[in-house]
């Protein structure tokens, strides 16, 4: 709608208001009609159920008699006009002010297209997630907690972002389960000084299994959806992280809005990964919308885009695990390496067995 166009219920309240005050009122009319004519009739006498009324002065036409009477049913209409109008107005009223009072109506999510791999296709099963469990010397016991669609969406991005061998999967779940503790902490814990002490917000701060962060961070991630899930961006530009500086990630996320615009596209989906404090409507942004909707893709993204893979030696090791804990910036080094050392043995079995 464009801003100079009224709405439709504002202009028709607008109306009525407008017939409402133009007319002159009937008793102005009929002051007028006896001051021009002031002695065609003087009063109505009323006696015994009859109505009489006494004529003085010149007869014209009809007679007063019906003057009065076309006077009268003018009245009768206006009347019947002015009550309708009230009616009317009321019911506007009522309407805008209930429309007024009951908030931002809540806006309809639409799905992702995103197709999840059958369980015969998975690279990780439901009975390794439940033997890739540990004591760990720092934070005690860890076991993961994902539920079926998170387990089918962890399958997913090993597959899509090329985390296919026992040595990639052991070390990208050894870095997950200590950023996340396991799932359990999908988005990063802390108050707003905390987070602001670190250079970001409440609504950038860590999120994902890799703790994804920063408000760039996440406009690159949100280009990167973009570009791989809507066809008619395919061809955007994308500036990683690892490669380009805020400016010019900033200026490539909202040319990517532009483009979307002015191809008259919805790409909500991807655009509510960058936290915008003005959101409304219930929806979340940004960490919380991380979190909630793509938590393993933006760790799976992270790990790709970063080179982690391709960083390892040629052999599984522990010193990969530094290697990885390294490009992923988190702290506690010594557990990662516990993680990586207690989920590799459950995971290599795994593909032994595949390959004899």
């Amino acid at each position: 709608m464009s801003r100079h166009t009224r709405p439709r219920h504002i202009s028709f309240l607008y109306i009525i208001v407008s017939f409402m005050l133009s007319p002159p009122s009937v008793s102005a009319q009929m002051m007028s009609d006896d001051r021009n004519h002031p002695k065609e009739f003087t009063a109505l006498q009323y006696g015994a159920g009859y109505g009489r009324m006494e004529q003085k002065g010149k007869q014209r036409g009809d007679g007063p008699v019906t003057e009065l009477k076309e006077k009268l049913e003018l009245l009768d209409r206006k009347k019947v006009m002015i009550a309708v109008c009230t009616v009317l107005l009321t019911a506007g009223l009522t309407a805008a002010l209930v429309l007024f009072f009951r908030g931002e109506p809540e806006v309809q999510e639409e799905p992702l297209p995103i197709e999840e791999p059958e369980p015969q296709d998975w690279l990780v099963s439901r009975e390794q997630v439940e033997r890739l469990a540990y004591d760990d010397s720092v934070l005690g016991y860890v076991s993961w907690e994902l539920s079926d669609e998170a387990l089918a969406d962890l399958n997913r991005v090993l597959t899509e972002y090329g985390i296919t061998t026992a040595e990639d999967i052991s070390q990208f779940l050894a870095q997950a389960a200590i950023e996340s503790l396991a799932g359990t902490a999908l988005t990063e814990w802390g108050d707003e000084e905390y987070f602001r002490g670190r250079g970001y917000s409440e609504g950038t701060r860590g999120a994902g299994y890799l703790h994804l962060t920063f408000a760039y961070g996440q406009m690159a991630f949100a280009v990167w959806l973009m570009k791989k899930y809507v066809p008619a961006l395919s061809e955007i530009d994308y500036a990683s992280p690892a490669e380009h500086g805020r400016d010019e990630i900033s200026r490539t996320y909202y040319a990517a809005l532009q483009t979307a615009a002015n191809l008259g596209l919805n790409v909500s989906a991807y655009s509510r990964v960058v936290y915008n404090e003005n959101q409304t409507g219930g929806l979340t942004t940004g960490a919380d919308y991380i979190a909630e909707k793509f938590a393993w893709e933006s760790a799976a993204y992270f790990w790709y885009i970063s080179g982690v893979s391709q960083s390892f030696l040629k052999f599984p090791c522990s010193m990969n695990t530094d290697i990885a804990s390294k490009i992923v910036g988190g702290s506690n080094w010594q557990s990662r390496r516990e993680a990586y050392a207690a989920f590799y043995p459950v995971l290599a079995e795994a593909f032994e067995e595949e390959a004899a």
